[in-house]
């Protein structure tokens, strides 16, 4: 660049050298012709009276030729331009005016002219002037005057308008070509700065300039500069945290744009449908693939229908599927406006309704017995012939079923209470031993019913809410005790275990047949009651208490059974 200004600013120099020199030649002119007419009205006021008073051509002939042609030329012409009389050509000479000019200059009086007089010799400066002659009529007189461009003063003239022209030139030139340097050098500097903040580097702006323009160009690319420093920053940090967000959230999420192509996805997206990251571009049914859930997601996505689109299942857990992408908060980057999914994990919600409707249905069944059995002795009540042992016998048989009804309502309760995590506890130090004694003696009358005994071996202690531990071991005891043999025994053996207890109730009862012992835990399961002689009711829901209790505490749980020889249960809590 800056050899380019360099070479016009010389061009213009040279130019203006130039035209310098065609106005000192044109000065010089001007000059001289001001000088020429002025002499030539002085010559034309002294001769205009003289011409006029002539009163015969060879008197004018003789006028005209005593003017010495060295100083001024004379001519006479006729009204008709015809030559009548001239100190330099000839009488007689064919030169002269055509009529026409000659007409011009009698109307108007006078004419000026730079020429060659008559086309001959050298450039004069010609005053043409109309006379009227008394004797001759009107004539035309001519007085030209030489203009010499060889004069010494002209070339002075000339000569010192181009020294000047040429001294003001280099002059230009060489302050131009230090202001230029200093500019371009500013220029080299601020296209450094700006090559560096295109490469990222925004810290290198401390250039000082001379020029209070340029500084304040680099003074605004500073802040400019650290500005874009510190939203890439900021841009980062967000990107950083979004990155963090995706990928740390358990929900799936996946953005596809209006022809389902995946713009953005998350990792828990990626595990759900067993895909590997980065399927930026992918089409969703490459990864959903097909089937009658995918396809009521496609219908969605076409229609633009947000909210919940349908469950799906994937490797035994149920994900509920949503379309969350609102119009009007989408991304202008992203494109046309498509949709945003989200894979929610409901297996919990969707076991636990399973569950509930379970639940419902087999509590509506394991009291529909009672119910139905205490219908049946209140009608028979109702008969006046029945006699009192019977009577007797209804009222005792209506006690029992009430009595099983409240335990099996006891139990729902308790179960609902558990599942609510919210339920106050008095976490303390418990001695074990006390606790299983008061098992022992709540469950004295059912165990001397079935000849049962039961003894209590060891001590230890755990952390635990008493009511709950009481809960635990009661169900436990009370099965034990439930499906023993006449004249049979429950032993619970207490060993600490670390800072916690190891509570092991076994039995010599009927046992558990190996197919059933992964659902002794599940609500309302029954073993085969047709093998036990209690005539207690079995609501199959303690061991559901048991499990449920034992996993809020961290405690373990194991059975081991073996069928005609007796079951032990042992619960290990660890602190």
């Amino acid at each position: 660049m800056k050899e380019n200004l360099l070479k016009r600013i010389f061009l213009i120099s040279a130019v203006l050298f130039f035209i310098g020199v065609l106005l000192c030649f044109a000065l010089f002119t001007v000059v001289n012709v001001v000088g020429a007419k002025r002499l030539l009205d002085n010559v034309i006021e002294e001769n205009e009276s003289g011409f006029a008073a002539i009163e015969s051509q060879e008197e004018l002939v003789k006028r005209v030729d005593e003017v010495d042609a060295a100083l001024i030329r004379i001519s006479v012409l006729s009204s008709d331009g015809t030559l009548i009389a001239d100190n330099v050509l000839e009488q007689g000479s064919e030169a002269g005016l055509d009529a026409e000019d000659a007409a011009d200059v009698l109307e108007r009086g006078v004419r000026y002219k730079l020429q060659r007089l008559y086309g001959e010799g050298e450039t004069l400066y010609v005053a043409y002037t109309a006379v009227q002659n008394a004797a001759l009529g009107d004539i035309i007189v001519v007085y030209g005057i030489d203009i010499d461009f060889n004069d010494l003063n002209f070339w002075l003239l000339a000569g010192a308008c181009a020294a000047g022209w040429i001294v003001i030139t280099l002059a230009t030139y060489f302050i131009t070509r230090n202001y230029i340097t200093s500019a371009t050098e500013s220029l080299d500097k601020l296209r450094t700065m700006l090559e560096n903040v295109n490469k990222g580097n925004y810290s290198e702006i401390s250039y000082k300039s001379r020029f209070k323009d340029v500084q304040e160009i680099v003074s605004n690319i500073d802040v400019a500069a650290r500005n874009i420093d510190d939203t890439i920053k900021n841009l980062k940090n967000e990107q950083v945290k979004n990155t963090f967000i995706l990928s740390n959230v358990d929900q799936g999420i996946v953005a596809v744009n209006s022809k389902r192509k995946i713009i953005i996805s998350n990792g828990a997206f990626s595990d759900i449908f067993g895909s590997n990251p980065g399927l930026v571009g992918v089409d969703l049914s490459t990864v959903l693939g097909e089937g009658t859930e995918q396809d009521k997601i496609y219908s969605a996505l076409e229609e633009g229908r947000s909210g919940t689109i349908v469950d799906i299942i994937r490797d035994g857990r149920t994900y509920r599927v949503e379309n969350v992408a609102e119009p009007e908060h989408w991304p202008e980057g992203w494109g046309e406006t498509g949709s945003m999914l989200l894979f929610t994990d409901v297996t919990y919600e969707a076991n636990m309704s399973k569950m509930r409707s379970e639940f419902f249905d087999n509590a509506s069944h394991e009291l529909k017995s009672p119910l139905t059995a205490i219908t049946g002795y209140a009608e028979l009540l109702a008969e006046p012939s029945l006699s009192p042992v019977k009577r007797a016998k209804c009222i005792e048989e209506i006690r029992t079923n009430a009595g099983d009804m409240l335990e099996l309502i006891n139990n729902m309760l308790r179960l609902s209470k558990l599942d609510s995590s919210d339920r106050p506890r008095d976490i303390r130090r418990l001695k074990v031993e006390e606790v299983c004694g008061e098992v022992v003696k709540r469950l004295a009358v059912q165990a001397e019913e079935m000849g049962v005994s039961v003894t209590i071996d060891g001590s230890a202690e755990c952390s635990a809410d008493e009511n709950d531990m009481f809960t635990m071991l009661s169900n436990v005891v009370s099965n034990a005790i439930k499906y023993n043999k006449r004249g049979g025994s429950v032993k619970i053996a207490l060993t600490p275990e670390g800072s916690g207890a190891r509570i092991e109730v076994s039995d010599t009862g009927i046992g558990i047949a190996p197919e059933h012992i992964g659902r002794i835990f599940e609500r309302f399961f029954k073993v085969d009651t047709a093998r036990t002689r209690s005539k207690a009711l079995s609501t199959g829901l303690g061991l559901s208490i048991v499990k449920q209790l034992a996993d809020h505490y961290g405690a373990k749980i194991d059975v081991k059974s073996e069928v005609d020889k007796g079951t032990c249960v042992t619960l290990i809590f660890g602190r």
